[in-house]
């Protein structure tokens, strides 16, 4: 039913950069039911500030498949489901744009768990995805990683939902 998504790239903006990693867990709305996760060739390089802040090399994503390889795997894993994302207009148009260049259209219904928490838990001063984990105690690892990034992504959203009284998601 869900697809928590959560991407590195190599700039802010889709039509100039590349995805360098990619990491979707599957989620039925109780608990995981998959993940799937990898680098990605940007075919561009990663500038030194995006090495320095998530740690991807261009070395490390010169052995990975270009996105025109991965995408129809990814695009099977997102199609039917809903697109969860902490600032989730950035990733949804990122993969949206390059899942458009290798020839899918996608077209889901999306969820920012930034929105939701700012309803579900109002009066926090931030809700970057650093902030409000360690707010609410959500622990955080490997920062400004796709796995990792999912990984916490996931679990605010478990608390979103069971905290959601008033159906905001």
């Amino acid at each position: 039913m869900y697809a928590i998504v959560d991407i590195e790239t190599t700039g802010g903006l889709a039509a100039d950069n590349g995805i360098t990693e990619i990491a979707i867990i599957l989620h039925n709305g109780k608990e995981i039911e998959g993940k799937f996760h990898t680098l990605i060739n940007p075919v561009v390089e990663i500038p030194p500030f995006v090495q320095n802040l998530t740690g991807i090399t261009n070395a490390m994503v010169s052995g990975a498949p270009k996105f025109k390889y991965v995408a129809d795997n990814i695009y099977n894993l997102l199609h039917n489901r809903i697109f969860v994302a902490h600032n989730v207009s950035f990733d949804y148009n990122f993969i949206k744009f390059h899942l458009g260049l290798a020839g899918y259209q996608l077209n889901t219904p999306t969820i920012c768990t930034i929105k939701s928490a700012k309803k579900i838990f109002p009066g926090h001063q931030k809700y970057s995805l650093g902030n409000i984990c360690r707010a609410l105690q959500i622990q955080l690892e490997d920062r400004h990683r796709a796995t990792g990034d999912a990984i916490a992504t996931t679990k605010l959203f478990e608390l979103l939902l069971a905290h959601d009284y008033n159906d905001e998601i």
